[in-house]
C-alpha cells in the first residue's frame, strides 16, 4: 500500500467529515418528519416505567422528579402518567437550560451507589 502524503490524508479526512455531516443531516431530517424511523405518536400516554426507559433513567429518578414537579405529569388515581408530547417538549427545554443541576447529580449518584448497596 502506498503511503499518502499529508495533503492526500487531509483531503480524505475532509471527505469523510463531509460524508458524516450529510448522514447526520439526513438522520435529523428523518426524525423531524412523521415518516422517519424514530417518529412516534406524540399523543401516547406513558407510565413511569416507560418514561424511565425512554429517558434512560431509573424509575425512582422519575418519581423524584415528579415529587419536585421537575417533569410534566398528571395522575390517574395513584399512578403517574405522562404525555409523550409533553416529555419531548420538556426534553427540549432541558437542552436549553443547565445541563445538570447539583440536586440532579446528587440524586443520580444516590440512585447508583446508596440504594443498590
Amino acid at each position: 500500500m502506498l503511503e499518502l502524503n499529508i495533503e492526500q490524508r487531509l483531503k480524505r479526512i475532509d471527505e469523510n467529515v463531509a460524508a458524516i455531516k450529510r448522514m447526520m443531516e439526513e438522520l435529523l431530517n428523518m426524525n423531524k418528519t412523521t415518516e422517519g424511523p424514530l417518529a412516534n405518536d406524540d399523543n401516547e400516554i406513558m407510565t413511569v416505567k416507560q418514561v424511565g426507559k425512554y429517558l434512560g433513567l431509573d424509575s425512582n429518578v422519575i418519581y423524584a422528579k415528579c415529587a419536585k414537579a421537575d417533569i410534566p405529569y398528571f395522575r390517574i388515581g395513584k399512578g403517574y402518567r405522562f404525555k409523550k408530547a409533553d416529555i419531548l417538549k420538556w426534553m427540549e427545554e432541558q437542552r436549553e437550560g443547565p445541563e445538570l443541576s447539583v440536586e440532579d447529580y446528587v440524586d443520580k449518584y444516590m440512585q447508583k451507589h446508596v440504594l443498590k448497596g
